[in-house]
């Protein structure tokens, strides 16, 4: 039985990186800031696993923000799988959330070196391949974006540079290192306490006051987590970054398809100007990170994802109303 450790468990994606990998038959465990968050999140991994995969799941405790713990707890692993990163909360500087998402990577990289485990497979961004606004383009994993685009936030700006510090950490030490970029990730919610993106679902389901014009490329969570095991699986995905966002839906196809399946809400779409929403973005720090999509021509292709892994994928409709019943389920959208 192969062995994975798993970055940040209490998070939406590592959560069902975890269920992936151990419906898969592999033994995991995963980092957990407390040890008093250990309980809770067994009993949400439990809820989409066997009682005979969960006697393979195990924690250890430790922060991105120390040393502490993680060398001994990686030992002995096949593979790191590093998921966990910070979202920021829209009021950091660039220079801060820069500096806890490079230093929480290469935290990450640097114990498995010493641990020697030598595969990583990291969670990176799409932010981390964004072009100039008005680009119509087909981007692959090849595009790298300009941190100098003033369009940028703080936390595209993040992504892009923790990724390039793990492949530069990983070439100088001989590391086989291979990054996933999702998109915006929704899907079923494994617990009320590991919503992350979904929550602007859940706005949409209460009726944003006004819709920006924002086209989102998904990624389903589910999807993204068995992408991670199969660039795992993979020696060909060995030193490869891969795209996991190709389908797009805009902000009010998602209100329109909530619109349909969930009548009671009665949901109104009154769309945002972009003035209003690049207005709004100086004020409100959640809208930041949407000026840089405004009205995006530009789209990132999974081809890579697909030939080399056989990797598929939800359609969007999908993966938005799965994620709408398990939130509605949990009471979330009161």
């Amino acid at each position: 039985m192969k062995k994975v450790v798993v970055t940040g468990g209490t998070g939406f994606v590592a959560g069902w990186v975890i269920v992936d990998f151990l419906n898969a038959g592999y033994e995991v465990s995963t980092s957990v800031r407390s040890m008093k968050k250990a309980d809770r999140l067994e009993k949400e991994i439990a809820g989409a696993v066997s009682k005979d995969e969960m006697k393979n799941l195990s924690f250890f405790e430790a922060d991105l923000t120390s040393d502490k713990n993680w060398v001994e707890s990686i030992k002995g692993a096949d593979g790191v799988i590093h998921v966990a990163s910070p979202m920021g909360n829209g009021t950091q500087t660039v220079e801060e959330l820069v500096n806890v998402a490079k230093n929480g990577t290469l935290t990450v990289l640097k114990a498995a070196k010493e641990a020697g485990v030598k595969r990583v497979v990291m969670t990176s961004s799409q932010a981390a391949s964004t072009p100039e606004s008005g680009s119509t383009t087909v981007l692959d994993e090849s595009f790298w974006t300009d941190v100098k685009n003033p369009d940028l936030d703080p936390y595209r700006i993040s992504k892009v540079e923790s990724e390039k510090a793990a492949w530069e950490y990983a070439k100088e030490e001989g590391m086989e290192l291979t990054t996933v970029l999702p998109g915006a990730i929704f899907g079923p919610v494994l617990s009320d306490k590991a919503v992350s993106s979904n929550r602007i679902l859940l706005q949409m389901l209460s009726g944003l006051p006004m819709t920006p014009h924002v086209p989102l490329e998904i990624s389903d969570v589910r999807d993204l987590a068995r992408l991670h095991r199969l660039a795992f699986e993979n020696p060909v995905a060995i030193g490869k970054r891969y795209l996991a966002a190709s389908q797009v839906l805009q902000m009010e196809d998602v209100e329109k398809i909530y619109q349909t399946n969930f009548p009671y809400k009665k949901i109104k779409i009154r769309m945002m100007p972009n003035t209003v929403t690049k207005l709004l973005a100086r004020f409100v720090p959640s809208l930041r990170a949407l000026v840089p999509m405004l009205d995006r021509k530009y789209r990132h292709t999974t081809a890579a994802a697909e030939n080399d892994l056989g990797w598929t994928q939800h359609k969007p409709e999908e993966t938005v109303m799965d994620a709408a019943k398990t939130l509605i389920k949990l009471g979330l959208d009161k």
